[in-house]
């Protein structure tokens, strides 16, 4: 019944955004953050003391002190914490582990149909009852998790506290909440879907990357060991690009290594990765270029190889800018790596 409710959610979501006849992918170019102790980086920590000097006004604004991570169910979830603290742990930020209950009475028009009352009732009390227990679960969950990692909750903001962590527990429909609490947050961390399974949900993540104006963080299934110190960016020369670029400008000049992932494409890309180059040289970023030969219908997967072939463990990409009768479907090279990716992956639009 559980997930037999999940899918019914979904469908209930997904009806908001559907449009006929959005199905096809469109074939318009998309777009395309060095550690602390990064020697580009001119807020190296000290090795003597391991204590980094103080940010300044402009460094803080740019860097993602306020995460909101959504999560569904312990077993949906680990994955998405570990990488959100990784994250967490290079900004000192704050993390707000937000879960939603979904309020089946909200859902009766997708379920009734057909349906007398007496059997309508036992569905909202049977799911009511899963919801509970699932929330419990998950409370359970954020509790060892915080345990493991000694992390500190807390619901205000402190200058000494290093990373911590609030707990956030709403009833509705998870895309609807985080779409509007999300443009309260510097980004927002969540799962990679996983085929045939309802959780974490692609309709929160498409919510997170339309409706809220913030940076997305898809963590994939497996957690990695480390996120930030290697970042390859796909870069298409678009405004997309430049956009998620500008967002993850702090983790760059932070970062050890970055790599511009540079396709060479039968109809060239109207800037070169050359000229990227030049301008990241201004916030003290030394990248690299990496060019491959691919075919446009090709570029989702040749990103994934190639970020993979660099040794990259974050990649940022531009996602696809679409109109809002189009939300339901992201682009082929978006959704192939929103399908896709193992490595956690930065995109704005």
């Amino acid at each position: 019944m559980g997930l037999l409710f999940d899918s019914i959610q979904q469908v209930a979501s997904a009806a908001q955004y559907a449009v006929p006849g959005a199905g096809s992918a469109d074939m318009r170019l998309e777009a395309g953050t060095k550690t602390p102790h990064s020697p580009r980086s001119n807020n190296k920590w000290s090795d003597k003391a391991g204590i980094r000097p103080a940010k300044t006004a402009r460094e803080v604004k740019m860097s993602f002190k306020t995460i909101l991570v959504p999560v569904g169910s312990p077993e949906a979830s680990k994955s998405t914490l570990n990488a959100a603290l990784l994250i967490a742990k290079r900004w000192n930020s704050h993390l707000e582990i937000l879960h939603v209950r979904a309020d089946p009475r909200g859902l009766v028009p997708y379920t009734g149909e057909g349906m007398d009352g007496s059997m309508i009732e036992e569905i909202i009390n049977v799911t009511e009852r899963e919801g509970e227990d699932r929330a419990t679960q998950t409370k359970a969950m954020f509790e060892a998790f915080c345990a493991e990692h000694s992390l500190k909750v807390s619901h205000k903001p402190s200058p000494d506290a290093g990373v911590t962590v609030s707990w956030r527990e709403e009833a509705g429909r998870e895309d609807e909440i985080v779409a509007l609490h999300g443009r309260l947050y510097d980004l927002i961390v969540v799962g990679r879907p996983v085929t045939d399974a309802p959780l974490p949900s692609p309709i929160t993540l498409e919510a997170a990357l339309h409706d809220t104006g913030r940076p997305i963080l898809v963590a994939p299934p497996q957690a990695p060991s480390d996120t930030g110190a290697h970042i390859a960016i796909a870069w298409e020369a678009s405004p997309e690009a430049a956009r998620t670029i500008a967002v993850s400008i702090q983790a760059l000049t932070e970062a050890e290594k970055v790599t511009i992932l540079a396709p060479k494409l039968p109809q060239p890309l109207p800037l070169e990765p050359a000229d990227l180059v030049a301008r990241l040289l201004w916030h003290g970023v030394n990248a690299d270029i990496h060019e491959f030969d691919t075919q446009a219908s090709d570029l989702g997967a040749a990103f994934l190889a190639h970020s993979a072939a660099v040794g990259a463990d974050m990649l940022v990409k531009g996602a696809y800018s679409q109109s809002r009768l189009r939300q339901m479907v992201l682009g082929g090279r978006t959704r192939h790596i929103l399908n896709h990716t193992t490595v956690p992956t930065l995109l704005a639009k």
